[in-house]
């Protein structure tokens, strides 16, 4: 899917060609990403305190009704689970870098070779995951437990 990705008004816009989400920058809590066994994409798991505005950048009747039901089923407002390729995650760090400064850059992440990334943090092994930034200095095993992901024994 194509992607345009920019600031406005301190927040992160990212636009498809009927969909805009809008992102405030100071909600941006957590950004996990994941190696994605495809060429040149991951995953990434970004979570926020405030939810995420939506608008339609079509303004058709069809558009209109597909946003309608967009937003009745879009359940996670505080969350967004989805695959990038490498040229937009890397676009959308350095459009944030300046605004989260622990933010990791994506030349310290080497994404090309992310299939061998490995992450100890707490007695946890996590393959093929990295914590890319937590708002409150959690490490990965921590940021995981918060979300969700990985459930307490």
């Amino acid at each position: 899917m194509f992607y345009k990705i920019y600031l406005e008004n301190n927040e992160l816009i990212i636009q498809t060609f009927f969909l805009k989400e809008k992102i405030a920058i100071d909600s941006i809590d957590d950004i996990i990403i994941f190696y994605n066994r495809s060429f040149n994409k991951h995953k990434l798991f970004t979570y926020f305190n405030k939810p995420v505005q939506y608008e339609l950048t079509r303004k058709s009747w069809f558009y209109q009704m597909l946003f309608q039901i967009f937003l009745v089923f879009n359940t996670e407002k505080f969350r967004i689970y989805r695959v990038y390729e490498n040229e937009i995650i890397t676009l959308m760090f350095s459009l944030l870098k300046p605004y989260l400064p622990t933010l990791i850059e994506t030349r310290d992440l080497d994404l090309d070779n992310s299939f061998i990334w490995m992450t100890e943090d707490e007695g946890g092994h996590f393959k093929q995951t990295k914590l890319v930034y937590s708002r409150e200095g959690l490490g990965l095993k921590r940021v995981m437990l918060k979300h969700k992901i990985l459930m307490q024994k």
